[in-house]
This record gives structure tokens, sequence and C-alpha cells, in this order.
């Protein structure tokens, strides 16, 4: 039950901010002022999620395409010069395909935000296929969505 919820809810968190929309999380203290501790594990989790990706999210605005038009279930903000992607199911491969981003030159970036090491990259002029990391869910930076900084890409 629990990981139908988070799927639902990062879908729906992903599409709200990807559109310029603001989500009202209903959680609100009891009539003796405590709040319920499946909400307060909600909220650090949603926490602790944006502590590593709230670059994507805070002062964003929609970019360009709001959802990817190759790979369903992406989703993207833009701030700056930065187009952020925000991943929904990590691919079996680990190669996401994306079909709205298109490089600018060969000094473009990929990078998963919380991660430390550079994403390699490459398109063919229609398809920009980037390589995730190798890791275990314990080892990446979030447990249910994650979001890919594209930097030089428009």
């Amino acid at each position: 039950m629990m990981f139908i919820y988070y799927s639902l809810h990062r879908q729906t968190l992903a599409s709200t901010i990807s559109c310029g929309g603001n989500i009202l999380m209903n959680i609100g203290p009891t009539k003796d002022g405590i709040i319920a501790p499946i909400f307060q594990e909600r909220l650090k989790q949603i926490g602790s999620w944006l502590k590593v990706n709230g670059e994507a999210v805070y002062s964003s605005v929609p970019w360009r395409s709001q959802n990817d038009t190759l790979t369903p279930h992406i989703w993207y903000t833009s701030k700056k010069s930065a187009v952020y992607v925000f991943i929904q199911s990590w691919p079996k491969d680990n190669v996401l395909s994306l079909g709205s981003p298109v490089p600018m030159g060969p000094d473009s970036k990929a990078s998963l935000l919380g991660w430390s090491a550079p994403l390699e990259w490459k398109s063919d002029g229609k398809v920009v296929d980037i390589t995730l990391p190798d890791a275990t869910v314990n080892e990446l930076p979030c447990q249910w969505s994650w979001v890919i900084k594209l930097e030089n890409f428009k």
C-alpha cells in the first residue's frame, strides 16, 4: 500500500511542479495539536527529498515541454539556464532516453542531483540517451523519484 501511495503522489508532485502549480498537502494537527505519526513520516520524507532535489523545485518555472515526448512519466522544470528532468521510475538498463532536450554543444552536461559524478550522455540529434548510475536504491540520493540537471541544453 505504501508503494502505491508514493508512486501516485510522486507523479502528482512532479507533474504539478512542471506545470507551474502548487500542491496543498492536507496534513494538519488534530484538535489536540498532534500531527499523526504517519503524516510526520511523510513530511520528513518529502523534506529529505527536497534537500536533494529542491534546486529543481524552488523558484523553478515550467520548461518549453512539461513532459517528455518519448518517455512517459518524465517531467521538466527550468531555472536560469538549467533544465531539470524528473524521473519517476528508474530505467531497467540504466539508460534514460529523452525526446525533448537538445544539446547545444560539446560543453552540455548532465548530472543527477545528489550524486557526485557527472552522467554520460549521447545524442543522435533526435534522442538524448543519458546513462544513469548502476547503483542500488540505497546508494542513490533518493528512493522514489530522481532529478537530472541538464546544462547547456535547449
